[in-house]
């Protein structure tokens, strides 16, 4: 079989899914440390809970990718894996190692606790609080084969997106009622909506082509686009500035439908939006940018913000606000700069595991 046609414009997708990232990290303190009753605490509040989306876009363009690649196609594991390994695992362990140093040296631990914590938080990712996606991620290329051994039904291959759903229900309620998991987060089997989706966006990509696919019905993408964004945020703020609500357990089961259609009509959403952008356009450069280096720029970005915090913000009123947004913008450009730099470089496999083309 022939090579695919490349989706060149699914960079623009991962280029709004990094802003969207750093967008969520640049406000998450202050969701933290804001009361509910500070002018702009809206703002960020809006900010930080639309946009994550960010994952879950990651995960279904991942899964987008693999499908439209590999499915119905003989594929080399060997190769595969050796691919992986040095895309997820060699950066991720560096990445770990890096953050952990840090903290260690920055809270003036002894080298062995220091050393200790390192390998305790490896397995999870929690040597720094956005590692976790990579477990997910590496949970998903462990697991591929079996994904591929399940195309092979022909029911699930002609609607892949209905058995996202069914399973990505039995999940839902099994942890709900039965497992409990505390690190839910961190489980490949909480994404499985998204990844399924994925399939079946690569799914109508193979039939209609990499530019018809998703190309109509962009108004009510968007009304609902919308809508769901109203409802998924509604909810979010209830639980935070209401937080009688929370008990009820009705709560549970709507949180769940709101935040699965909003996080799949996102990612459905940007990428008709992404496809639409004017090729050549200085906005179509920025994104596509940002896009080619996203996963260098995903690993970096929180140093900047974490020195950033660290030794400029401020608590003014107006110098916190402008210096918060500051932050955020600084901690990009400088892990785009520096991960332009290091692609060119021999050891780019090793700490952006090849993500800059």
């Amino acid at each position: 079989m022939g090579k695919r046609e490349r989706i060149t414009y699914l960079e623009l997708l991962r280029g709004i899914l990094i802003i969207a990232v750093v967008a969520i990290h640049t406000t998450s303190f202050s969701v933290t440390k804001l009361t509910t009753g500070s002018t702009l605490y809206p703002l960020y509040y809006i900010v930080n809970v639309g946009c994550n989306f960010a994952v879950p876009g990651f995960l279904f363009l991942s899964a987008l990718l693999l499908f439209y690649h590999y499915d119905g196609r003989q594929l080399s594991w060997l190769s595969f894996y050796k691919k992986r390994i040095k895309k997820v695992v060699v950066p991720y362990l560096f990445w770990s190692l890096f953050y952990a140093a840090y903290y260690t040296y920055d809270h003036g631990l002894p080298l062995e606790q220091g050393w200790h914590r390192f390998w305790s938080n490896l397995p999870l990712g929690n040597n720094y609080e956005h590692l976790y996606f990579m477990i997910i991620i590496a949970q998903f290329y462990l697991l591929f084969p079996l994904f591929m051994l399940l195309q092979k039904i022909p029911v699930l291959k002609r609607h892949p997106l209905v058995f996202g759903i069914a399973i990505q229900l039995a999940i839902y309620l099994l942890n709900y009622y039965v497992w409990h998991m505390d690190e839910i987060g961190t489980f490949i089997g909480s994404y499985m909506l998204y990844l399924y989706l994925g399939a079946y966006a690569a799914k109508k990509m193979r039939e209609k082509g990499v530019r018809q696919a998703f190309g109509s019905g962009a108004g009510w993408m968007s009304a609902a686009f919308i809508a769901a964004a109203a409802v998924y945020i509604g909810q979010k703020w209830l639980q935070t500035a209401a937080p009688h609500w929370v008990p009820q357990p009705y709560l549970s089961y709507m949180n769940k439908l709101s935040e699965g259609l909003y996080f799949s009509l996102a990612c459905l959403f940007l990428l008709q939006l992404a496809r639409k952008f004017r090729q050549g356009s200085p906005l179509y450069k920025i994104l596509f940018s940002l896009g080619t280096y996203s996963y260098g720029i995903y690993l970096l970005h929180p140093f900047f913000l974490l020195l950033w915090r660290e030794y400029v913000q401020q608590t003014g009123p107006f110098s916190y606000h402008l210096l918060v947004w500051a932050g955020g913008a600084l901690s990009i450009l400088l892990s785009w700069t520096i991960v332009k730099a290091v692609s060119r470089t021999p050891l780019a496999p090793y700490i952006v595991g090849e993500s800059a083309k």
